[in-house]
């Protein structure tokens, strides 16, 4: 008899996730097929429940009581690798990498990374060496007794990485590992989650997934790529099916919903979400101009268009 498949590394039904109460993404319903899913468009909200990280400390300089929050599960079910999200008992069992937290000055990169190990319930022994074999998987080997405040952008990255890494977790939820780097920064980062994924599960978000980019070459690489806009799941599928020529972009207008779709709809352009942010995915026929024509017809003024994918 075989062993029975282990659960999916991401699995929703109707799921509702909530940001100060607000609904942010609504009927979330999904089963990753592979081990290696990406999450790109506006998946902030997603990863906001994933890692317990509220959306207002990754923006500092603003005031906080105007920006949004607390993430969490209203409705419905979301697990990762087969624990629950809503009770947070996915924190206990995946490695979780959010996007640029706040690092303890001072500290040593193999301290922070032992005190990590510490956490997980490991001797003050066995989390040191767990420690220093975390950050050679990550390539900081080098880094062990440098401060985490004096790292660059890259190698804290692979720091949170190691961090996430060091209880040796089924599955790794990395937020964004890539955003903002290019050139040989994104391609150490891009080494460092190659061994730090092989041999396990590995749920990540990236902004865009534009050709040729290091986010681009990631998403390539996934098993399930999953888009979101509008507050909704709006494409989900291979890689390689996904980027066949599809091309998806999101929009936000100000007013006349209805006669704006209608303009899309008329055009041959498909519309997921609404009422006023919206994805658009573009026939082989259709342009952004033909977003413009239907906006200027349809009286919505546009304020926002940017590619997702494509």
């Amino acid at each position: 008899m075989s062993d029975a498949a282990p659960p999916p590394v991401l699995h929703a039904e109707d799921a509702r996730i909530t940001i100060d109460d607000v609904v942010a993404i609504d009927r979330l319903t999904v089963r990753a097929r592979g081990d290696r899913v990406l999450c790109t468009g506006e998946a902030e909200a997603l990863f906001a429940a994933l890692t317990a990280v509220p959306l207002r400390s990754r923006a500092p300089s603003h005031d906080d009581a105007a920006m949004p929050g607390e993430a969490s599960l209203a409705a419905g079910t979301l697990h990762v690798a087969g624990f629950d999200v809503a009770t947070r008992a996915h924190l206990d069992a995946a490695g979780i990498a959010p996007l640029d937290p706040p690092l303890p000055k001072g500290t040593t990169a193999h301290d922070y990374v032992t005190w990590s190990a510490r956490l997980a319930g490991f001797s003050p022994r066995a989390a040191r060496d767990l420690a220093a074999s975390a950050l050679e998987r990550v390539g900081l080997s080098a880094f062990l007794r440098r401060t985490v405040d004096t790292l660059e952008l890259p190698t804290r990255r692979a720091l949170v990485l190691a961090h996430a890494l060091v209880a040796d977790p089924p599955v790794l939820v990395l937020e964004a590992p890539l955003a903002g780097l290019d050139g040989p920064g994104a391609a150490f980062v891009m080494n460092a989650l190659a061994r730090a994924t092989d041999g396990r599960g590995a749920l990540l978000s990236a902004e865009r997934l534009d050709p040729g980019t290091p986010e681009g070459d990631l998403a390539r690489g996934a098993t399930d790529v999953l888009v979101f806009a509008g507050g909704a799941l709006v494409l989900e599928g291979a890689p390689e099916t996904l980027f066949a020529g599809v091309r998806v972009y999101g929009v936000t207008i100000r007013k006349n919903p209805g006669p704006f779709r209608e303009e899309l709809l008329a055009r041959g352009i498909e519309v997921t979400g609404g009422p006023l942010r919206m994805s658009v995915r573009l026939s082989a026929a259709a342009s952004t101009k033909d977003i413009v024509a239907a906006a200027s017809k349809a009286r919505a003024p546009l304020v926002e268009m940017f590619p997702i994918v494509g």
